[in-house]
């Protein structure tokens, strides 16, 4: 009875999707210690990540990912998400904490509007678009890092191996016309390969006459 009981209640963890990510300050764009991060599962969970990460198992469904940031007691930067969780698995969401427009202390939940009208308006639609900015580069630059970091594991096909075989073996530059010969492929294959390898960084053309000369990276 006593087994029975415990695989009953390990049944939610087993199959519990996992959130997870790691939180930047706008700021620096580096991690955020001392992150006060919390989502509305049933009971609610929350965490103090101390190195900028955090981790929640959650089954599937819809929910509110809030992360504060305080200092002396007082909210600084803030970040929410609404994220859904269609079945198990594990979910990537990072966050970027902004400047937040409203005062909120750690231990009382007291919430000031600092709006004005005239001027200030108008100043704080400038922050909101400096910030969406700062958000859309950020977000774009993690885009490219993962992709550039995606392309240099995967393996190369076999035919560009024997490309960067035939230079190396000449020395580390080869024309394009003598690197057609040995291969004995059309000029269209050979110029698609070579700029898939340019791509890549493996290798460099360089105009010369007529032809191109191919060197190695």
């Amino acid at each position: 009875m006593r087994i029975l009981l415990i695989l009953l209640l390990s049944l939610p963890l087993a199959y519990a999707a996992q959130i997870y990510g790691t939180l930047y300050s706008w700021e620096t764009f580096e991690p955020l210690n001392d992150v006060v991060v919390e989502i509305n599962t049933t009971p609610e969970q929350v965490l103090v990540s101390r190195d900028g990460s955090y981790s929640f198992s959650v089954p599937d469904g819809s929910y509110l990912l809030r992360a504060r940031y305080y200092e002396n007691n007082l909210l600084k930067l803030e970040a929410e998400e609404v994220i859904e969780v269609p079945q198990n698995g594990s979910y990537r969401i990072d966050l970027i904490l902004f400047p937040t427009f409203e005062e909120e202390f750690l231990f009382d939940d007291i919430d000031v509007s600092i709006l004005e009208e005239g001027k200030q308006s108008n100043s704080y639609l400038f922050i909101i678009i400096a910030i969406f900015l700062i958000s859309a580069i950020f977000a774009g630059y993690l885009y490219l890092k993962n992709r550039e970091k995606e392309e240099e594991s995967e393996p190369l096909p076999e035919d560009l191996v024997q490309v960067l075989e035939i230079i190396k073996s000449e020395g580390g530059r080869v024309k394009q016309s003598e690197l057609r010969k040995r291969l004995g492929c059309s000029e269209a294959k050979l110029s698609l390969m070579l700029t898939d390898l340019e791509h890549r960084g493996k290798i460099k053309k360089i105009k010369k006459g007529r032809g191109n000369i191919v060197i190695l990276k």
